[in-house]
C-alpha cells in the first residue's frame, strides 16, 4: 500500500519534491522539524558515500561517548555504510529512547577503527548555531528551518552584537529548509520592513507579494550569505531575499532548485503526502525551480575540504584556525564581508 501510494505521487513529475511518507518517515521528519529527536546527536556530512560526522551536539550520548568531527562511520549495528542513503543511515541511528546502538567509526587524523556502545536519548538540537571570527565577523549558521527557529536567530544576533560584530555571515549551506512561515521571521531579521522576500503563485498565475514583517535586529549589517547545492527551499527564500534586497551577497555554489510551496496532508494512520501546491519567485519575479539560485561569487568546495561549523561549545574561531581551514567558501565570504584578500582563494 505505502509503495503504492508512494509510485502515485512519484508520477506526478515533481521529482525531490511532492512525495509520500509513510507513518515512521512522516514521524521522523515532524520531530526533526520541531528540534527534538531520539539518536545519538550529530550532525552528518554524506558528500564522500559515507556518513561523516561534522560535528556532535552539546552533551549528546555521542559527544559524551568521544565520537568527534571528521569520524567516519563505516558500520552501525553490523551494518555496513558505504553506499546507504542518508535516510537508510538515519533510520539505523534513531530509534526507542533508551536502547543502543553499535557504531564503528575510522578516525582520520589518527588511522584508528574504533568501536562505540551508544545509547539514543532525546536530542534538544538547535537549529541555529553561532561563533565570532576575527575582525569582528559573526559566523551564523541554520541548519534547518524548524519550529522556531526565528527566536533562535534573534537570540543568536543579540549574542554577536553583545561580542561587538560588525559584519556577518550566515551560513545556509547544507540546509534543506523547512517551514515556510519560519523563512519570513528569518529573512524578515535582514530585509527591511515592507520590502518584497519572495512572491506566492498559484496555479491561476497570479501573484502575491509576501513582504518582510517589522523588528528586524539586523537590517543594515553588512553580510555575505553561504550556500550550495544542498541549500534548498526556505534556505532559497531566504537567500534570494536577501540577494534582491541588496543586502548582501552569495557566495559558493548554485543551490538545490526546490522552487515549489509544500503542503503536507495527514492521513488517519500517521502517514503524509507532502505536495507541492504553489510555486515561490524570486522578488524580481525569477523561478528557482529545477535551476537554483546561482552565487554571486562561485566558489566550489574541494572533495576533500571540511567545513567550518559554528556549534554551542565554540567561542570563537581564531585567525590561525581560519587560515588553517580547507573551508574556501568561508575565506571567500570572510574576504568579501571584509574587503579585504585576507585569504588568497582560488575562485
Amino acid at each position: 500500500m505505502y509503495g503504492a501510494a508512494a509510485g502515485m505521487v512519484d508520477a506526478l513529475g515533481d521529482t525531490g519534491h511532492s512525495r509520500f511518507a509513510n507513518p515512521e518517515q512522516a514521524a521522523l521528519e515532524n520531530s526533526q522539524l520541531e528540534g527534538k529527536f531520539v539518536g545519538i546527536g550529530v550532525s552528518l556530512d554524506y558528500t564522500s558515500g559515507q556518513p561523516v560526522i561534522e560535528y556532535t551536539i552539546q552533551d549528546s550520548p555521542a559527544q559524551q561517548a568521544g565520537l568527534k568531527g571528521g569520524d567516519i562511520i563505516t558500520e552501525i549495528n553490523g551494518t555496513k555504510t558505504a553506499g546507504l542513503k542518508p535516510e537508510d543511515v538515519q533510520k539505523l541511528l534513531i530509534g526507542k529512547e533508551g536502547e543502543q546502538v553499535s557504531l564503528t567509526v575510522t578516525r582520520p587524523t589518527t588511522g584508528e577503527s574504533l568501536s562505540f556502545d551508544i545509547i539514543r536519548a532525546e536530542i534538544d538540537a538547535p537549529s541555529v548555531t553561532y561563533t565570532m571570527l576575527p575582525n569582528d565577523v559573526a559566523l551564523i549558521r541554520i541548519s534547518v528551518f524548524s519550529t522556531g527557529v526565528t527566536n533562535q536567530l534573534k537570540s543568536a544576533i543579540r549574542a554577536v552584537k553583545r561580542a561587538g560584530a560588525t559584519s556577518l555571515i550566515l551560513d545556509l549551506r547544507d540546509n534543506g529548509g523547512g517551514i515556510v512561515f519560519e523563512a519570513i521571521g528569518v529573512a524578515s531579521q535582514f530585509v527591511p520592513e515592507g520590502k518584497a522576500l519572495y512572491l506566492y503563485q498559484e496555479r491561476d498565475g497570479e501573484t502575491k507579494t509576501i513582504k518582510a514583517v517589522p523588528n528586524g535586529l539586523a537590517t543594515d549589517i553588512p553580510m555575505i550569505v553561504l550556500i550550495n547545492n544542498n541549500s534548498a527551499s526556505s534556505s532559497e527564500i531566504t537567500a534570494a531575499s536577501i540577494q534582491d534586497a541588496g543586502r548582501g551577497k552569495l557566495v559558493g555554489e548554485a543551490t538545490f532548485g526546490t522552487g515549489t510551496v509544500l503542503t503536507p496532508f495527514q492521513l488517519d494512520d500517521g502517514s503524509e503526502v507532502i505536495l507541492g501546491t504553489a510555486l515561490w519567485l524570486t522578488p524580481d519575479g525569477q523561478s528557482a525551480w529545477h535551476v537554483g539560485l546561482p552565487p554571486d561569487i562561485e566558489v566550489a568546495m574541494p572533495a576533500d575540504a571540511d567545513q567550518i561549523y559554528p556549534n554551542s561549545d565554540t567561542n570563537e574561531i581564531s585567525m590561525a584556525t581560519l587560515k588553517e581551514s580547507t573551508d574556501v567558501q568561508l575565506k571567500t565570504a570572510f574576504n568579501t564581508v571584509t574587503g579585504t584578500e585576507t585569504f588568497p582563494v582560488e575562485k
